[in-house]
């Protein structure tokens, strides 16, 4: 390939969310998780906070693309007081369930032991019911199918393995969530 050939192209109409569109002090905001909820396109964002902490902030607009309305504090924030995620939340991945009537949010929550899976559930990106961690450090990177197969919930996910170099991806299954 040519390497003046452009390979990606950004449509002028895709929205981009900076720390200045937040209501509150962010160093930064990087890959949001997304959905629809009511009709609005709801991106859930990874904030960087000043302490360089990020956390899970809901962003919504009506059309996708314009007027997006930041809320004015986190979802899914760290919690000082978890030694699991004491350190942040990162990369959200938001799975609606219609079995649940509700959204589960797959996540990274961080602490000194490292990277964990953790879930937590929302009816509206107003209020979290948080699950818990549903896989131990060091693991990251989970997406929940949207519905059960042979009674089960599908997990997938990425270990972080020190046996190998190699990036697999498992699939772990529950009945609640758990």
């Amino acid at each position: 390939m040519h390497p003046d050939v452009e390979l990606f192209h950004r449509e002028p109409t895709n929205p981009i969310l900076s720390a200045r569109d937040f209501p509150y002090p962010v160093n930064s905001v990087f890959n949001p998780g997304a959905a629809m909820h009511n009709g609005d396109t709801v991106l859930l964002c990874r904030v960087e906070d000043r302490r360089g902490i990020s956390h899970l902030t809901a962003a919504r607009s009506a059309d996708g693309r314009t007027n997006w309305h930041v809320d004015a504090k986190p979802l899914i924030a760290d919690d000082p007081t978890d030694a699991r995620s004491c350190w942040g939340a990162e990369d959200p991945r938001v799975t609606y369930i219609d079995e649940l009537k509700a959204y589960i949010i797959a996540y990274t929550a961080y602490g000194p032991a490292g990277p964990c899976v953790a879930l937590a559930r929302t009816e509206d990106f107003h209020s979290i019911e948080p699950l818990g961690v549903a896989m131990p450090p060091e693991d990251k990177n989970a997406s929940l199918l949207p519905r059960r197969i042979d009674g089960n919930f599908i997990l997938f996910h990425r270990p972080v393995s020190v046996l190998s170099a190699r990036a697999d991806v498992w699939l772990s299954k529950s009945v609640d969530l758990r």
